[in-house]
């Protein structure tokens, strides 16, 4: 009867071999996967602002006047939402009354997405008339992000 001495040192090289094999072939894939979550986090909370700021815009109670400004900017990794009221007037940050109007956790962002982390870019909103908020933007991030989704394209009127 022979005793089982355990895995030989061939087969132990060939199981290592096909790890390092699998391990090289899957990490890009995750690695893509990581990057484009993160962009989809950064893209959703931006999209939180602006509906924050076309909420903030239609309430009654807060009187937003016709050509006020609400523009988000993002600048070296943090993306924050600040507001005017007119041209002369200085932007000031999101209140307490405005974050609990629209759900808002905070008025600044942390930007995850590597390849967004370090540009700039804006989203520069107008309030007209009847309240309703014209989105634009502009920059590198900014730019980049509608391409990465159309419907962040088409609310900032690409």
């Amino acid at each position: 009867m022979k005793k089982n001495q355990g895995f030989s040192l061939v087969e132990l090289i060939v199981v290592v071999a096909i790890m390092a094999i699998l391990i090289g072939v899957l990490a890009p894939a995750y690695l893509r996967y990581v990057e484009k979550s993160r962009k989809s986090t950064d893209v959703s909370a931006i999209d939180e602002m602006i509906g924050a700021a076309d909420k903030v815009a239609v309430d009654p109670e807060l009187e937003v006047p016709s050509g006020a400004k609400f523009t988000i900017s993002i600048n070296g990794g943090t993306a924050s939402i600040s507001y005017a009221t007119s041209a002369a007037t200085a932007a000031s940050v999101v209140t307490d009354e405005w974050k609990a109007l629209a759900n808002m956790k905070t008025a600044d962002y942390t930007i995850k997405s590597s390849a967004w982390s370090t540009g700039d870019g804006s989203f520069v909103g107008t309030v007209g008339d009847d309240g309703d908020v014209t989105w634009g933007h502009g920059g590198t991030v900014a730019n980049d992000m509608c391409s990465f989704s159309s419907a962040l394209a088409k609310k900032a009127g690409s």
